[in-house]
């Protein structure tokens, strides 16, 4: 059995791929909800005038290092999670797609 679920990030007119988690349901989705509140945090302090795709928080970049953020004390990333262009890739039917809108207030649980 799974609690599958995907999820997306979106700027305005750009969204980035979706990723999917067999396992995750959505303590998956508070997760990503958390990495972008903690994302906007670390932004507001940043001083430095170098604006990167991060900065401006593009969903693709913000895919990548939320896979990175969610990943790095695995050695291994052997299951659970895959990519896919849309939300109709894969496998999200125990709890659906959630598209998450960068611009929006968000509040951690």
């Amino acid at each position: 059995m799974g609690d599958r679920i995907s999820i997306s990030f979106k700027n305005e007119n750009d969204e980035s791929v979706v990723l999917f988690s067999h396992w995750g349901g959505m303590g998956f989705y508070k997760t990503a909800i958390k990495y972008l509140l903690g994302l906007k945090k670390a932004l507001k302090k940043k001083k430095d005038k170098v604006y990167e795709p991060l900065d401006r928080m593009e969903p693709n970049t913000m895919m990548i290092d939320f896979i990175r953020h969610i990943t790095k004390d695995m050695k291994r990333v052997e299951s659970d999670l895959y990519l896919g262009a849309t939300s109709n890739d894969g496998d999200n039917s125990d709890n659906g797609h959630f598209t998450i809108d960068v611009n929006e207030d968000w509040e951690a649980d």
